[in-house]
C-alpha cells in the first residue's frame, strides 16, 4: 500500500485540520433517528429468519433466507461504519480512546456471549447431538481464545464459534474498528499500522470491508454538509424507499447473476487452494457492494430530509422527539439480541419445540429476545470494568507508539 492510498483512507476517516461542524449534529440527529430503528429492525429480521430455517416459525422467505440474514448483516455493517465515525469524533479522535470505547463494548458482550454459547450447546448436545458441530468442542478452550480474538474469518480460518452462527460477522467487525484505529494514528506510524491491520485480517474481510466503509463515507458527507440526496417529500420515508430499492435489486437478474459469479468464484478458490481458503461469507461480495451502496445512499437521503425539516425545530427539540428512550434502548441492545439468539433458538429445537405451530413458534421467539436484552442488559454493566482493562492493556502500547511517531 503507497502512502497515498494510505493517506487517502485516513483522509476519508478524518481531516485533523477540519473543525467541528456545528451544524451537521441536526442531520447526525435525523439520521440516527432512524439508524436506531434500522438496527431493532434487522437484529429482529436475523432472528425471525433464523427461527424460520430451524423450524420454529412457520413463514416461508420462498428459498431466500441464507441472503435476507445475510443482507441484514451487510446493513448492520453500514450503519456500524456510520456510528464508529460519529465514536471517533466524540473521542476527538483519539486511537486509544476509540479502541478502548469500541472494544469495551465489544468484549463485554462477546466474551459473555462465548461462554453461554459453550453452556446451552452442552444442554442441547445431551438431547439432540445431530444439531451441533460435534468437532468443534473438542479443543473447547482453543476455539475459547481463537474466537475471543476474533480470528474467526482471517485468512485460512471459516470457523464456527460452536453453535452461534452469528458470530461470523464478529471475525470482520473487530478488525474495522482497528483498521479506523490505524488510519487516526499520527502520519508518520499511520501507513505501518494500517498496513499491518490489512495483512492480518486476510482476503475474506477485506472483500466486505467496502460495505463498511459506505457507512465511513455516508458519515463524512453528512458531517461536511453535502449529503447526496434527494430533499424527500415529509410524507415519503426514504426508508420505504430503501425497501422498495431493496426488493427491486434482491428479485432481480443482475443480482443472481452477481451472486452466481461469485459463488463461482469461491468454488474455484477452493479447487485451487483447498476449502480451507473458500469466500466463505463473502461469496457474495458483489451483491453486497451493491445492498450496502443502497443503505449508504439512504442514510444520505435521510441527511437531506433533515436539512429541510432543521429551518423548523431547535436541535434539542429535535434530539427529544427524534428516538423515544425504549427505541434507543432497544437499539443498544439490538447487538445483543442479534449475538445470542442463534444458541437459544437452537436448544430449543433441541428440546422439542420445533414446529409445534404458530403460537409456540412465535411464544419461543419472543422469549428468546426477551432473554437475549435480559442478558444483554447484565452485561452492559460489566463495560467499565472491560474499559479500565483495556487502558492498562493497550492504552499505555498506543500513547507509547504515538509519542514515539514523528
Amino acid at each position: 500500500m503507497s502512502d497515498t492510498v494510505c493517506g487517502g483512507f485516513g483522509r476519508l476517516c478524518k481531516d485533523p485540520a477540519m473543525p467541528a461542524n456545528p451544524s451537521s449534529a441536526v442531520r447526525h440527529v435525523n439520521v440516527f433517528a432512524t439508524l436506531d430503528r434500522w438496527r431493532i429492525a434487522l437484529a429482529l429480521a436475523v432472528v425471525a429468519m433464523h427461527a424460520e430455517s430451524l423450524g420454529l416459525l412457520s413463514f416461508s422467505s420462498q428459498g431466500l433466507f441464507p441472503r435476507l440474514a445475510h443482507d441484514a448483516v451487510i446493513g448492520f455493517f453500514v450503519v456500524s461504519g456510520y456510528s464508529v465515525m460519529q465514536a471517533a469524533a466524540s473521542q476527538r479522535w483519539q486511537p486509544r480512546e476509540f479502541l478502548i470505547g469500541r472494544w469495551s463494548r465489544l468484549y463485554s458482550l462477546a466474551i459473555p456471549a462465548l461462554l453461554l454459547t459453550l453452556y446451552l450447546d452442552a444442554l442441547g448436545q445431551s438431547l439432540r447431538p445431530d444439531l451441533y458441530p460435534l468437532w468443534t468442542y473438542r479443543k473447547w478452550w482453543l476455539h475459547l481464545g481463537f474466537h475471543g480474538l476474533f480470528l474467526g474469518e482471517a485468512w485460512a480460518n471459516s470457523f464456527p464459534a460452536f453453535s452461534n452462527v452469528p458470530w461470523w460477522s464478529l471475525g470482520y467487525e473487530a478488525w474495522y474498528y482497528l483498521l479506523l484505529a490505524a488510519a487516526l494514528m499520527p502520519a508518520g506510524i499511520r501507513l505501518s499500522c494500517v498496513a499491518l491491520v490489512l495483512l492480518c485480517m486476510g482476503p475474506r474481510v477485506w472483500l466486505l470491508a467496502p460495505c463498511w466503509l459506505m457507512g465511513v463515507w455516508a458519515w463524512r458527507c453528512v458531517e461536511q454538509g453535502k449529503p447526496v440526496g434527494v430533499r424527500w417529500p415529509t410524507w415519503l420515508a426514504p426508508s420505504a424507499v430503501l425497501l422498495f430499492a431493496y426488493a427491486c435489486w434482491i428479485w432481480s437478474p443482475w443480482a443472481e447473476q452477481a451472486r452466481a459469479f461469485t459463488e463461482m468464484l469461491s468454488s474455484q478458490i477452493t479447487v485451487q487452494f483447498g476449502s480451507d481458503w473458500r469466500l466463505a461469507y463473502s461469496r457474495w461480495f458483489l451483491a453486497d457492494w451493491v445492498t450496502a451502496a443502497l443503505f449508504a445512499a439512504t442514510i444520505l437521503a435521510l441527511a437531506a430530509r433533515g436539512d429541510a425539516m432543521a429551518e423548523h425545530a431547535s436541535l434539542d427539540v429535535r434530539a427529544q422527539r427524534a428516538t423515544p428512550p425504549w427505541i434507543r434502548a432497544l437499539a443498544f441492545h439490538s447487538f445483543g439480541i442479534y449475538l445470542l439468539h442463534y444458541p437459544l433458538l437452537l436448544l430449543a429445537v433441541a428440546l422439542g419445540l420445533a414446529s409445534q405451530g404458530v403460537v409456540v413458534g412465535v411464544l419461543v421467539t419472543a422469549l428468546v429476545i426477551g432473554l437475549c436484552v435480559g442478558v444483554s442488559v447484565l452485561c452492559a454493566r460489566t463495560r467499565p470494568g472491560w474499559q479500565r482493562v483495556l487502558r492498562l492493556s493497550i492504552g499505555r502500547a498506543t500513547a507509547k507508539a504515538a509519542q514515539e511517531s514523528p
